[in-house]
């Protein structure tokens, strides 16, 4: 089984700055902005936990950037396992048809995963990278609504012309 680059993470110190630098650097945009996402469930290490972030999407070229800003995590190894604001990759993300396959694999070939989240559809879980990848993995179980949101992440940058790339929304774009 072939797992395909999906998206890939940078966690910054505040949100909306990191998404107008990023813009203006790197001409990716537009970025539609989830603030404060709320979780149905969120462990580290199997227990519960939290996980306050906010988090944009937006498209540089052929591939989603999510730039993160972290509020809270905890309990501290939880923090202490996500990337620090301009340290580097915050996390590699693909999506899974099975997250529970996914995880097998994963595990397999000795990847440990520390932390899982789920809010509406959507479920995750996070993985240390170790050696092989250097930062967290993140993989998603695969459904529509994901799918659709982030097709709707790529049509909104077909022709953007960088007005307005922070664009804060409380679902996904129309």
């Amino acid at each position: 089984m072939t797992s395909e680059l999906h998206h890939i993470g940078y966690v910054v110190g505040d949100l909306r700055a990191g998404v107008e630098r990023f813009a203006a650097a790197t001409g990716a945009g537009p970025f539609y902005a989830m603030e404060h996402i709320e979780f149905d469930q969120v462990t580290y290490r199997g227990a519960e936990a939290v996980y306050d972030h906010s988090s944009a999407f937006g498209r540089w070229g052929s591939i989603i950037v999510e730039l993160t800003q972290v509020h809270e995590a905890r309990p501290a190894g939880l923090a202490g396992a996500l990337v620090r604001a301009g340290r580097g990759v915050g996390h590699a993300a693909w999506l899974a048809e099975s997250l529970e396959d996914e995880t097998a694999r994963l595990q397999a070939a000795g990847l440990e995963p520390f932390h899982t989240g789920r809010t509406g559809p959507a479920s995750a879980v996070w993985f240390d990278g170790g050696p092989l990848f250097g930062h967290p993995i993140e993989v998603l179980q695969r459904c529509d609504e994901l799918l659709e949101f982030y097709a709707s992440i790529g049509r909104a940058a077909q022709g953007w012309a960088g007005s307005d790339p922070y664009r804060p929304i409380s679902g996904p774009p129309s």
